[in-house]
């Protein structure tokens, strides 16, 4: 009797490419993003007040590097020159939304020159939910499930406690440091706002047109953000000169350029080994988001936060937190893969019923 062969069991290369796919993924959202923070903070801690610059930095390498995928060859009177992809989302919807990155990125980085630590800003970032709930009740008219209130209640309490915890150092009464502090909170909360609300119109936008194009807006928001920078030539100047006055550095991983004497700002090393591990984080999520549900990922994402926020405390300020800052952001972890389930959950008898 002849073997039958069932086509449920994947072959052993199949799965040796799935697991070796789901590697690189981890290998990228675990290395490239926690260097990501790693770096970040390192950068910000030499120069505190270069948010404007970081943020060029971070905007240009992005704008270069997906302008790989929005290339295509033409035959123009016989000759094939290099063009761009026709949208496939109307621009003027892209321009809509890149105002909203550009601001959400600069708020989030002027925040760190008004003393708000990277443990704060991991687990602030992490609270932007509140915003985006209300926001989705009063203007898309979306409902939200018992768990899902009750998690962002969770959320809210975790963001609250945490940033009351390192609003002064113990024994400390500095009122110029608190006032400091407390409008770099008001900045990362102006940063969930506009965030909120870019979030919002982003899935209007993939709603209408599909969410085949989240290349195109990688590149596009990337890339019109780029003359707004114009408007803060002024204040970018002085950081480019604070940037070069920094100690110098050798260039890293460059033995010829060692024994030649080379050497940059310090300042700079910081600032590309934080573009690079970017680039690495925003592809590993890419690749992530295309692979698994909307849960997974943020299983994944809360994770890997965990880990930054431990590399940040105790590796690199050896430091163990206060208590307010660990059940901060567990109540933020926790609040978070509660609201994505529950989000799961109501799409679930729609998806049943279509």
């Amino acid at each position: 009797m002849p073997a039958v062969k069932s086509s449920r069991i994947p072959s052993y290369t199949t799965v040796r490419n799935v697991i070796a796919d789901f590697g690189l993924i981890m290998a990228l959202i675990f290395g490239g993003c926690c260097s990501n923070a790693l770096t970040l903070e390192l950068t910000t801690k030499q120069l505190p007040a270069s948010g404007t610059l970081l943020t060029l930095a971070q905007f240009v390498a992005t704008t270069v590097i997906a302008l790989v995928g929005e290339v295509e060859m033409r035959s123009v009177r016989g000759c094939y020159v290099p063009c761009l992809k026709r949208p496939g989302v109307p621009l003027r919807r892209w321009l809509i939304q890149v105002i909203l990155y550009y601001l959400t990125s600069i708020l989030n980085n002027s925040a760190f020159a008004y003393n708000i630590p990277m443990s704060v800003h991991i687990v602030f970032r992490s609270g932007g939910m509140l915003v985006n709930m209300f926001l989705g009740y009063t203007i898309d008219g979306k409902r939200y499930s018992l768990l899902q209130l009750m998690s962002v209640c969770l959320v809210t309490i975790g963001v609250v406690v945490a940033t009351l915890s390192a609003a002064l150092p113990s024994g400390t009464h500095n009122t110029s440091s608190n006032g400091d502090y407390m409008f770099g909170v008001l900045l990362l909360s102006m940063a969930l706002l506009t965030s909120g609300a870019m979030g919002i119109f982003q899935e209007r936008t993939y709603t209408k047109y599909g969410r085949q194009h989240w290349h195109e807006a990688l590149f596009y928001s990337h890339l019109f953000s780029l003359p707004l920078f114009a408007f803060q030539s002024r204040g970018l100047s002085a950081q480019i000169a604070d940037a070069n006055a920094t100690p110098r550095a050798p260039l890293p991983m460059c033995p010829i350029c060692t024994k030649m004497g080379l050497t940059v700002p310090s300042y700079y090393v910081n600032l590309t080994l934080n573009v690079l591990t970017q680039l690495l984080c925003i592809n590993g999520v890419n690749r992530l988001t295309s692979r698994v549900s909307s849960l997974s990922v943020s299983l994944v994402l809360v994770v890997r936060k965990a880990v930054s926020l431990v590399i940040s405390v105790v590796l690199l300020n050896r430091q163990t937190g206060s208590a307010g800052l660990w059940s901060g952001a567990a109540a933020v972890m926790i609040g978070t893969i509660g609201y994505t389930y529950g989000g799961s959950k109501r799409r679930v008898p729609h998806a049943k019923s279509a």
